[in-house]
């Protein structure tokens, strides 16, 4: 009998895959009593900081002085250390430079700071889940979730991870979620628990191994999801129980009914619809950074052309082309630096 070859994997996939390097491309099988297929999944853990202690000095100054307006008087403050291009004191062109990228190397190291306060306060916030060993629940960190987890949740808890309804305290096996951490909609969304799963009580679940969800791999589709609860030890001729949407509960959704759900995860950390919707932390540029840079471009190229001019005029005498970067720098006060300082600034200020 001919089967069906599956598509060849890249080399270590499981280990990039569970170090949070690739997305998973495999359905995956999760029963009651813990065992999964595969069985390396990604943590749990979340990390949405820009830098880290190597990238932060670096990272910061390339994004300043990718603008032009910095990278100016970052070649005014070092041509100052050439004798022949001296025309004043060094610290009048260093100073104001420095003190501007100070400001943003401040500001920049407190963002990332809350950064890093949020994800921590998030990822060891405490979670019920069912230890499958004892047969009863115990407290873990958000961060220490794993697929295949039995956790318990209770009104007006955040969802740490994406998960499966499987029993609810609700006789009728709904209840309401706020998904406008994820979404943005503020009107409460209706869930239902698997059938199957209703009946049973939470503790008895990890006992079952005739139980299995079955979920396809990861993606991006925050109202689609696709699966089925098989009840049966052989898959292909097990009872089969569709699921899908109105069975999930993303991450970063919120319990609106009263009481508590069971659930149990499917994914987790960058395989997450939150984590697979959401766009790396960039740095913003205002409309006005933008406009400022393309003026001082603009006021360069004047500063060069009247240099050339006053240059032209003496009949290009002597050394005439450092004469041309002397009156360059002399003319550099067309473009105050001052302004930046008083826009990064007025930037902080309106912020806070």
């Amino acid at each position: 009998m001919n089967r069906k070859l599956e598509p060849a994997k890249p080399c270590c996939y499981s280990c990039r895959r569970s170090c949070g390097w690739i997305v998973s491309r495999e359905r995956r099988h999760l029963r009651l009593d813990g065992s999964r297929t595969p069985r390396r999944f990604m943590s749990n853990k979340l990390n949405n900081t820009k830098y880290n202690l190597l990238s932060f000095i670096p990272m910061v100054l390339f994004n300043q002085f990718k603008f032009f307006y910095n990278l100016f008087f970052l070649a005014i403050a070092l041509s100052q250390f050439i004798p022949a291009l001296k025309v004043g004191f060094l610290i009048t062109y260093v100073s104001p430079l420095a003190f501007v990228l100070v400001v943003t190397l401040f500001k920049e190291a407190s963002d990332d700071l809350k950064r890093y306060s949020k994800d921590k306060e998030l990822n060891n916030a405490k979670i019920e889940y069912l230890n499958r060993k004892k047969k009863e629940w115990q407290m873990k960190s958000s961060a220490s979730l794993r697929v295949g987890d039995l956790i318990k949740v209770y009104q007006n808890q955040r969802i740490p991870t994406d998960c499966v309804l499987l029993h609810t305290t609700e006789k009728n096996g709904t209840v309401f979620i706020r998904t406008d951490q994820l979404d943005g909609e503020t009107d409460w969304k209706l869930r239902s628990a698997v059938i199957g799963t209703q009946s049973m009580e939470p503790v008895e679940m990890c006992g079952r191994k005739d139980v299995t969800l079955v979920a396809n791999a990861p993606n991006d589709q925050i109202y689609d999801f696709k699966g089925f609860m098989a009840y049966g030890m052989d898959l292909d001729q097990a009872q089969k129980e569709p699921l899908g949407l109105e069975n999930t509960l993303w991450q970063n959704t919120v319990l609106a009914s009263t009481g508590y759900i069971v659930a149990q995860v499917i994914y987790t950390g960058k395989e997450t619809r939150s984590e697979m919707n959401s766009k790396s932390t960039s740095t913003k540029v205002g409309k006005l950074d933008l406009e400022l840079n393309r003026l001082s471009k603009f006021l360069f190229v004047l500063m060069v052309i009247i240099s050339f001019g006053i240059v032209a005029l003496d009949h290009f005498r002597g050394r005439w082309y450092v004469n041309v970067f002397r009156f360059v720098l002399l003319l550099s006060a067309i473009i105050p630096i001052s302004l930046r300082v008083n826009l990064d600034m007025a930037k902080i200020y309106y912020c806070y």
